[in-house]
């Protein structure tokens, strides 16, 4: 449970305790914004030999004239690597004293230069939106690690780690640290660099994929999941978008594709409905990235999502948590037979959908969690036609000795899919997991 604030006449308030706005600096971000594109771009162009990085002043100007097509990319360039790349030009503008919103014109403008200057192959409407939106989300959660990370305080060896790793989390912030002289100054560390709550857990076991229509044999593989909660949007202090954020990424031992789930999920902005000692009732707004990549399917993409949360302290450490989202999908790519684009197997669309969450927890310690989710994407690029998703997922982790539990995880997909000049298509598909984890 939260712990009261103290008392106003005993301690600063919050605002004062709080990291002062820096001074704004568009231009300078632009200028990084450029110098990304750049540097990404000769790095490309003479290491990495890439054939569509030989752009010619004929190629720009085929680009103007051909515009924003649908592109072709595998499925973790587009929903993965490029919400990355957006997210250094994100932390360009946010580094520089932009907030969060007025972040967005530099993240598509740093899109739009790649997609038009940088490459000869025509520029990319989905890599646009995934660039921009989902580089915002990921922009701001990999910042506010990184401030996690930093202390202004330390000195040696501790402040050198911690620069690096803060670097590591963060490129670009990393670099203007080292460019301003920051990385070397001691001054007195801000106090909203650490959120009053966050939890960190990992898990590590063995998961069977298949045996849905979807797979001829079930697939086994290990993995190791890591997931975060910062903030509290079910009852914190929330003043600024992403002030409370949740997040998991997967990584599994299927061959050539290391990350196999992601997924960011932050408040944007809340409204408190009711508060009591034992009942907190609020509704949020909150950006959402998905991304889940494995033998059986793909599917995730950028959203929103309206989100009425609720939650409920059954005794002194143990709580209810439940919510229900009306989730709209802004662009999502989702596994089809007929995409309609030579080496895609994907279809692109927007889409709306709902979600219902119920999470029995002790104190930070998620131990049953329950989720439903239906979703209906229009095809947009591809052959034509609707898919409508249906998602279940129920998950126990016990707690076993101190930090330690066990636990299992059984993840249920279903996608009923009409095409405009093909058959209709069912496929379903699970996955169970058993699991050690770590708290």
């Amino acid at each position: 449970m939260e712990e009261e604030p103290p008392h106003p006449e005993d301690a600063p308030t919050v605002e004062s305790a709080r990291e002062e706005p820096p001074e704004a600096h568009p231009w300078l971000a632009l200028g990084e914004v450029t110098a990304i594109n750049l540097a990404v771009w000769l790095y490309d162009r003479t290491i990495g030999q890439k054939e569509w990085s030989r752009v010619t002043v004929d190629s720009w100007a085929r680009n103007l004239r051909t515009g924003f097509v649908w592109d072709a990319d595998d499925f973790s360039a587009n929903q993965f690597a490029h919400p990355y790349h957006g997210g250094l030009y994100y932390t360009a503008a946010r580094d520089n004293g932009l907030p969060f919103v007025a972040c967005l014109p530099f993240t598509l403008l740093g899109s739009a230069q790649w997609e038009l200057f940088a490459e000869t192959e025509p520029p990319s409407t989905n890599d646009l939106i995934n660039t921009s939106i989902g580089g915002m989300a990921m922009g701001e959660v990999l910042y506010r690690l990184s401030s996690m990370v930093l202390d202004t305080e330390a000195t040696g060896s501790e402040r050198f780690a911690r620069e690096l790793l803060g670097a590591a989390l963060s490129p670009v912030r990393g670099f203007n640290r080292l460019v301003r002289g920051d990385s070397f100054r001691q001054e007195p560390r801000p106090a909203d660099w650490t959120p009053r709550e966050f939890a960190g857990w990992g898990t590590l076991g063995y998961l069977n994929l298949g045996n849905g229509n979807l797979l001829r044999e079930p697939k086994n593989q290990f993995f190791a999941q890591l997931s975060l909660r910062y903030g509290n949007a079910f009852t914190g202090d929330l003043r600024h978008p992403f002030d409370a954020f949740e997040g998991h990424v997967q990584f599994t031992t299927r061959e050539n594709s290391l990350i196999s789930h992601a997924r960011l999920s932050g408040v944007l902005v809340a409204q408190s409905l009711r508060r009591s000692d034992t009942d907190s009732l609020r509704l949020g707004l909150f950006q959402q990235l998905s991304y889940v990549d494995t033998l059986a399917y793909e599917v995730g993409g950028q959203s929103l999502a309206a989100v009425l949360m609720q939650q409920h302290q059954l005794s002194r450490h143990t709580l209810l948590k439940s919510s229900l989202g009306l989730e709209g999908h802004i662009l999502m790519g989702i596994s089809s037979e007929h995409s309609g684009s030579e080496g895609r197997n994907y279809d692109y669309g927007p889409g709306v959908g709902l979600e219902a969450r119920l999470i029995y927890g002790r104190e930070s310690w998620d131990i049953i969690t329950l989720e439903l989710g239906v979703a209906r994407v229009v095809i947009l690029d591809g052959s034509g036609g609707t898919h409508q998703v249906h998602t279940g997922r129920l998950l126990m982790d016990f707690p076993v000795v101190d930090r330690l539990g066990l636990g299992t995880e059984l993840n249920v997909f279903q996608r009923f899919s009409r095409f405009d000049h093909f058959p209709d298509v069912k496929k379903e598909t699970y996955e169970l997991r058993v699991f050690l984890s770590i708290h």
